[in-house]
């Protein structure tokens, strides 16, 4: 029964056919990862820099809060080039994870697409001169499994990259509409 089952996969088991696939499940399990960290951290710091805004707005001071306030008390200035560097700082931070989900959103499809590409050679290096259809078919469409699982993974990390590059743009948002506020005080 087992050497069966083995031998109906033997593409799938070439050994970089199976570095792919786990290359792409590793991505998978990073993409998750970094979006769900990086989007609960933007969250918590654009609940803070609107907290802090909307203080403003209302006539009070900047909230203790907001990077901005502590890039204030480390300067001693509320000059708008310095808020400047300060909001360059906070982009800076801000992007942090962004890079990742850009690249594998664009690679995975192309790290699967060699693993079919790696599969579809083995299974035709394995096959004879009495090739049918039957023999050829359920080798390419085992080989297509890597190229299926690199969209599978394309499509969270480039889904999750908007996601987050949208988050980040309130970020950015809110922390101008402070300097904006905090510099026609002076």
């Amino acid at each position: 029964m087992l050497p069966e089952i083995l031998s109906k996969y033997q593409y799938l088991a070439n050994p970089i056919t199976l570095t792919v696939i786990g290359w792409l499940l590793l991505y998978l399990f990073l993409v998750f990862f970094v979006f769900f960290y990086r989007l609960f951290s933007l969250n918590s710091w654009i609940k803070k820099e609107n907290d802090s805004l909307n203080t403003l707005i209302m006539g009070g001071n900047i909230s203790s809060n907001s990077s901005l306030n502590s890039c204030i008390q480390r300067s001693n200035s509320k000059k708008a080039h310095i808020l400047n560097a300060c909001i360059e700082a906070s982009i800076k931070e801000g992007k942090k994870g962004l890079s990742f989900l850009a690249i594998v959103s664009s690679t995975a499809p192309f790290i699967g697409l060699f693993g079919t590409v790696v599969s579809i050679l083995v299974a035709f290096g394995h096959m004879g001169n009495n090739t049918s259809l039957s023999l050829v078919a359920p080798a390419i469409s085992e080989a297509l499994i890597a190229t299926a699982v690199g969209i599978l993974v394309a499509i969270p990390a480039y889904s999750f990259h908007q996601i987050l590059v949208s988050r980040f743009d309130d970020l950015i948002s809110t922390l101008k509409m402070q300097r904006d506020l905090i510099t026609t005080d002076d």
